[in-house]
């Protein structure tokens, strides 16, 4: 775990008290808090500690997570509206309520609560005092990646403390058939790939093998950032991965050998067409990493 301390603030009055984050508010003010931090994290864990003082109607103090500054946040912790904990998707102080669970009056003042967001691909878990309270799994696609703290505004006072974060390497779901030549395909040219950008690679096979639960498959597309497909062949499993990661609204790129011809449903998609071989699969390991960095909207040159 990393300890952040050095933050930046945008809205509302914050200041540090005995190595503390504080953020305070009173009648007259209009405006919830944010702030962020100079870090960046696409899937990890994030902790923080938070003691609410004064009014409790209608406060609420959270994490804030996958940021892009103002433009676009998430945010999870106590309080906001009417419930105990809350998640909400943010953009300058304008936000919508994603879920609420329990009773804003179940809120204590001076009660130091502990918070921890765990973030897997479109999955977020808030647990507080740990205790898991929220568990969203259709988190819109990601815009950023910074990390902060949010207010409303009606808060009178509210100490963070203890910020950390833990960053874990995003999965990228491939969807292949388990036979030769794909599996060398996987091997050679997939894998390493994924994990030169930065992303733990994941095929199904490789974490259940025989017997794989419809179940299994649907959380671990969730839990994943991208979706890589190989639509060589007609499998079955293959396109019902693939329409599940459509479903979910994932950046998914396909892949197919040169001559394929594609189902009209996936015609108009993103499709890397390949030769499979030693020059071929160098050749997709270049196409894949120049249009993956296009998905993930990142500079080729990071």
């Amino acid at each position: 775990m990393q300890t952040l301390t050095d933050y930046l603030p945008l809205y509302g009055k914050w200041t540090k008290e005995q190595g503390n984050i504080v953020f305070t508010s009173s009648d007259g003010d209009s405006s919830h808090g944010l702030a962020l931090f100079g870090y960046d994290m696409e899937d990890g864990e994030i902790e923080a500690e938070v003691k609410l003082s004064g009014k409790l109607e209608y406060c609420g103090a959270m994490i804030v997570f996958r940021a892009n500054g103002q433009e676009r946040y998430y945010a999870a912790g106590v309080g906001g509206l009417d419930n105990a904990y809350t998640l909400i998707e943010g953009s300058h102080l304008d936000y919508t309520k994603l879920i609420g669970v329990g009773s804003r009056d179940n809120i204590e003042a001076d009660r130091n609560y502990k918070l921890k967001i765990v973030l897997e691909g479109q999955k977020i878990d808030l647990f507080v005092d740990n205790i898991k309270v929220i568990s969203y799994a259709n988190l819109p696609r990601q815009t950023g990646s910074s990390v902060g703290l949010f207010c409303f505004k009606p808060t009178t006072r509210a100490s963070f403390s203890n910020y950390r974060v833990n960053s874990s390497r995003p999965k990228a779901f491939v969807a292949m058939q388990f036979s030769e030549p794909y599996n060398e395909v996987y091997r050679d040219a997939v894998e390493p790939l994924v994990k030169e950008i930065g992303f733990e690679p994941l095929r199904i096979d490789d974490v259940y093998g025989p017997g794989i639960i419809v179940n299994d498959i649907i959380n671990n597309l969730s839990e994943s950032s991208i979706v890589l497909a190989e639509i060589s062949e007609k499998n079955a499993n293959v396109y019902y991965e693939l329409g599940l990661a459509h479903a979910f609204g994932k950046p998914t790129l396909l892949m197919a050998t040169k001559g394929t011809s594609l189902p009209f449903d996936v015609g108009s998609h993103r499709c890397i067409f390949y030769e499979n071989s030693i020059a071929g699969r160098s050749k997709l390991q270049t196409s894949l990493k120049h249009s993956l960095m296009s998905l993930l909207g990142r500079n080729i040159n990071n």
